[in-house]
């Protein structure tokens, strides 16, 4: 029995493509998530742009009493230099700046790069424009409400209130937290780490596929031997099901320690919950893999294209490519979140680190733990049916 153990634990880690799926590849996403905007709103400086007045239009007013306002608004987001265009290309130009605002009738932006601060300055023009457009089909499509003002005021004095108004809206934000029902401040990047565990449980599948491939003699000819050996066949599965679990277990470990330990991401205190999160997600995985493998007598290759289709398209439901598409899914056909495994694995670790809810947490695992249950159950009826006439 432990020569059998050990042999099998050789022969799964000396899988070099299958380790490195399982393995090494959710760390190196992992990093180039974190390296790319995993801790923007701890390290994101004060960014230096130049403002240009080109106009004294009401509309260029509205749109320097904005930026004043943004400056003065005590969040150093940003400082403005008014100048001259000529000192403010040079400025750019030696990298002094990160960007030129043209103060004018159609405010403008010019950059010379494509970084994270030159986005947040487009994130600020692009604000800006929807709150001015906004008020303005206010004002076109309701101009009873505005009659008294006309009256009394010139189209300046209007452009002023309605500056005055954004800038109250700016200072505002420094009053404002976004935070989770329990207390928690959010971080809306930390969506793509809890759904990248969900992809690292699922890539068990690749591991359960290979544990009950090698053991049908019409597809691996070492099936072929285990068949006709001493060994009975319910012990090597459930041999090398108990170390797959173990393994594909501690490559879920290991990327989460990485990721609370080295990136210092905040991946919530309840340890307890979230590792037994990690091995429910770690035996759905598995027993999905499972599942398919034992499937009636497809070719290998259509398995593995099963494998494969199931196991990126449940990671790319669950918001791991697109961080939106979750919210979507849970306005149009809920259903599909409740079912899918990467989207029940993530949605379980904000239900600890971010929501604090219980409830969802419960549900969540109990789901889990019911697919799992059903995958094993099916695998087990379509293995101990299987039956070789000749080897």
């Amino acid at each position: 029995m432990l020569h059998l153990i050990k042999y099998r634990f050789f022969c799964i880690v000396r899988e070099k493509t299958t380790m490195f799926w399982g393995f090494v590849f959710p760390l190196i996403l992992c990093t180039l998530f974190y390296a790319t905007f995993g801790d923007v709103d701890h390290n994101l400086e004060c960014i230096d742009t130049a403002a240009v007045v080109r106009n004294e239009t009401a509309e260029a007013k509205a749109f320097e009493t904005f930026l004043s306002a943004m400056e003065d608004s005590g969040e150093d987001l940003f400082s403005v230099e008014w100048t001259t265009e000529k000192e403010a290309k040079e400025q750019l130009k030696d990298g002094k700046i990160s960007g030129i605002f043209y103060v004018d009738t159609e405010p403008e932006l010019f950059v010379a790069g494509s970084g994270i601060e030159e986005s947040v300055l487009q994130s600020v023009l692009e604000s800006y424009m929807g709150r001015y457009q906004m008020i303005q089909d206010v004002i076109r499509e309701k101009p009873e409400k505005l009659a008294a003002l006309f009256e009394q005021a010139d189209s300046e004095a209007i452009y002023e209130e309605i500056s005055n108004k954004m800038s109250t809206e700016a200072r505002q934000d420094e009053y404002v937290e976004e935070t989770s029902l329990g207390g928690k401040k959010t971080d809306g990047m930390i969506q793509y780490f809890f759904s990248l565990i969900g992809m690292t449980c699922m890539f068990g599948c690749f591991l359960g596929f290979d544990t009950v491939v090698t053991l049908q003699a019409n597809i691996s000819p070492v099936g072929a031997r285990c068949c006709v050996s001493a060994a009975k066949k319910f012990r090597l599965i459930m041999i090398d099901f108990v170390l797959i679990c173990i393994i594909n277990f501690i490559e879920t470990i290991v990327l989460f320690a990485y990721m609370t330990k080295v990136l210092k991401l905040d991946m919530g205190e309840e340890w307890g919950k979230n590792l037994l999160i990690s091995f429910l997600g770690c035996l759905v995985g598995i027993s999905l893999g499972i599942l398919v493998g034992s499937i009636g007598k497809w070719k290998e290759s259509t398995k593995i294209g099963i494998v494969l289709s199931v196991s990126l398209g449940s990671s790319f439901l669950s918001g791991l490519m697109i961080g939106g598409i979750k919210g979507l899914i849970e306005e149009n056909c809920p259903i599909i979140n409740r079912i899918n495994p990467a989207s029940l694995i993530s949605d379980a670790f904000y239900s600890v680190a971010i929501y604090q809810d219980s409830d969802r947490y419960f549900r969540d695992v109990v789901t889990m733990a019911v697919l799992a249950a059903v995958f094993l159950g099916g695998s087990f009826l379509m293995v101990r049916r299987v039956r070789y006439d000749s080897i």
